[in-house]
C-alpha cells in the first residue's frame, strides 16, 4: 500500500546555490500523486519525474517549462530514504533551504509529521528481472536483482589527498537511512569556488550548510560526521536522484562507482526503462 504522511511539517531558511530566502511545507497527499511541488511559480503541480529535469550541474534541477526548481536532491532523498510514495511540497523559492547542507532536516520533519498508509491504494515499485550496467570515463553502474530487500554500494573516488577513494555499503531501509545517510553533508572543493559563485552558484554556500576542502584542510562546522562523509552524501545524492523515477526501489542490489547527478539521471532513465 502507498504511504504519506500525516501532519504537515515546514522548514526555512536559505538556499544553497541562489542564496534566497526559501520556505518548504510537505503536506499530506491523499492521491496517489508522487512527490510534486507546488507554489506561486507554478501554474499546475511540478512532479519529481526524470522527464521535469532540466539540469544536472552541482545539484539536480526540474521545471515546468517556465520556471526552472533548483536542487531538489537532498529533499527527495528524505522523503525516499524514508519509504514515502506521495508528497505535496509547497515550496515559496527557487529552491529549498540547505539546512545544514544534509537531508537530516527534511527527514527529521517528515519522521516527526508521522507515516499514513493509504491501503486502498496499490504501491507499484522499481523491481528488475535482470542484470544491467552502465559505464563511462571511470564512472560505473551496476544493477540486479536481489531478495527481499535494497543493498547499494557506492565508491566516491577523488585524486585529493584529503579525500581519496571511500566506499559506504549498506542495506536502505529507513532506519539507516536516518542514521547513516541523512546526516552527511554536501561538499566542494575550495579551488572551485571563486568560478561556481561566478557562474550564480554556492551564493548561500557557508560553512553552516556544506563542507569544504582546501589543499592542506578539510573545513566542516563542528569536523566530520563520519569518516567517509564524502561518499555517505554522494549515496544521499543517488537516493534523491532515482527517487525521479518515481517509484520506489525493491529487490535490487546496485553498485555505484564515481557517481554524480547527470550520471546518476541516465543510471535512472535506465532503471526504469528495464523495469519489471
Amino acid at each position: 500500500m502507498r504511504t504519506t504522511i500525516k501532519e504537515p511539517a515546514t522548514i526555512e531558511g536559505i538556499g544553497l546555490h541562489k542564496g534566497l530566502p526559501s520556505k518548504v511545507t510537505f503536506r499530506p497527499a491523499d492521491g496517489a500523486t508522487g512527490y510534486r511541488f507546488l507554489g506561486p511559480a507554478f501554474a499546475q503541480p511540478l512532479p519529481a519525474r526524470l522527464d521535469r529535469v532540466s539540469g544536472t550541474v552541482r545539484g539536480t534541477n526540474i521545471t515546468d517549462g517556465k520556471n526552472t526548481l533548483y536542487t531538489v536532491e537532498h529533499l527527495l532523498s528524505a522523503a525516499a530514504g524514508l519509504g514515502l510514495d506521495d508528497l505535496d511540497i509547497e515550496i515559496s523559492g527557487e529552491e529549498p533551504p540547505a539546512a545544514d547542507g544534509s537531508a537530516l532536516l527534511f527527514a527529521t520533519a517528515l519522521r516527526k509529521a508521522g507515516l499514513r498508509e493509504k491501503p486502498e491504494q496499490e504501491r507499484k515499485t522499481l523491481a528488475l528481472t535482470g542484470q544491467l550496467e552502465m559505464s563511462k570515463d571511470g564512472i560505473r553502474y551496476l544493477a540486479r536483482p536481489m531478495k527481499d530487500c535494497v543493498f547499494i554500494k557506492l565508491t566516491y573516488d577523488y585524486p585529493h589527498k584529503l579525500v581519496g577513494r571511500q566506499t559506504i555499503e549498506l542495506m536502505l531501509t529507513p532506519e539507516e537511512y536516518l542514521v547513516r545517510v541523512a546526516p552527511a553533508r554536501t561538499f566542494g572543493f575550495s579551488h572551485e569556488l571563486e568560478a561556481l559563485k561566478k557562474a550564480g552558484l554556492a551564493l548561500g554556500g557557508s560553512l553552516d550548510n556544506a563542507i569544504v576542502i582546501a589543499e592542506n584542510e578539510v573545513m566542516a562546522k563542528g569536523g566530520l560526521r563520519f569518516a567517509d562523509e564524502f561518499a555517505r552524501h554522494k549515496l544521499l545524492d543517488l537516493i534523491g536522484d532515482l527517487a525521479l523515477t518515481g517509484l520506489p526501489l525493491n529487490n535490487v542490489y546496485i553498485e555505484a562507482e564515481r557517481p554524480g547527478h547527470a550520471a546518476n539521471v541516465n543510471f535512472a532513465k535506465l532503471l526504469l526503462e528495464k523495469a519489471g
